[in-house]
């Protein structure tokens, strides 16, 4: 049985724990809130309560696995500084091979079809951590990493058109490059599957119509205000590429992006 340490069950965290102990996993979950750890365990997920700001008793017992899966949003000031000091306690664990759930705002204004080859340039301090982080563990000699760089993330309780709805939307011919919660649980758990290390992947539907028709359909659909479009500017935006982690895996993408 592989065993996987899940750090951060949050929104994507919480189901996709769900998912691989579904799957006959041993999956170590942990989470910030005492409340959840009830509803981990009712997943059949072993639950830690881990702080990375506290001091943690039993981060050895949680890094017991094969596996580590980070996805702990950047909203800490020192979110690196807090995952450089994590480094020590993966590297004397079991853990084998590590996966991080990175983003696509790395990239920042770059524009233009963009791959794992294009250059980081990001524009805001949280993503200047994150990129910190993919750096402190693909350099990490002690285990193998993969970095998933995520698009927007969407779900069925969680979808972009509530917000511009009814609203004036910015930037309407600039390309969308979401990503459905579903794809994000299968990506990672096929990843899960094979032998791949020290690769970096873009996890992006490779649907990109402009954010005007996409959201005007998506008001459409869910019976919303429709988005105001009084911008006249030209698409002058970055389509993500997916090709690499589509032909690494085999993946072809839900089509889900509306009907979430």
């Amino acid at each position: 049985m592989i065993r996987v340490a899940i750090l951060g069950c949050g929104w994507l965290g919480l189901p996709l724990a769900k998912k691989l102990s579904q799957e006959g996993y041993h999956v170590n979950g942990s989470t910030t809130s005492l409340e959840k750890t009830k509803l981990l365990k009712e997943f059949g997920v072993s639950a830690f309560h881990i702080d990375l700001e506290q001091p943690a008793n039993n981060i050895s017992s949680f890094l017991d696995a094969d596996e580590l899966i980070i996805t702990i949003p950047p909203k800490a000031k020192n979110y690196a500084q807090l995952i450089e000091k994590l480094l020590p306690e993966i590297e004397k664990s079991t853990i084998k091979r590590v996966t991080y759930t990175s983003s696509i705002s790395v990239y920042g204004n770059a524009t233009g079809v963009i791959t794992e080859e294009t250059n980081t340039n990001p524009l805001r301090e949280s993503v200047k951590q994150i990129i910190e982080v993919e750096q402190l563990l693909l350099n990490n000699e002690h285990f193998n990493t993969n970095i998933i760089r995520l698009g927007g993330l969407i779900g069925s309780d969680r979808h972009p058109a509530y917000h511009v709805a009814g609203k004036q939307l910015k930037a309407p011919y600039d390309l969308i490059n979401l990503i459905h919660l579903d794809d994000c649980i299968a990506v990672i758990h096929l990843l899960l599957k094979t032998n791949i290390t020290n690769n970096i992947f873009n996890l992006v539907n490779p649907y990109h119509p402009t954010k005007a028709k996409y959201y005007t359909a998506c008001c459409h659909f869910l019976k919303l205000p429709l988005p105001t479009i009084t911008d006249d500017s030209k698409n002058n935006s970055k389509e993500i590429s997916s090709d690499k982690i589509s032909n690494v895996l085999n993946y072809e993408f839900k089509n889900n992006l509306i009907l979430s």
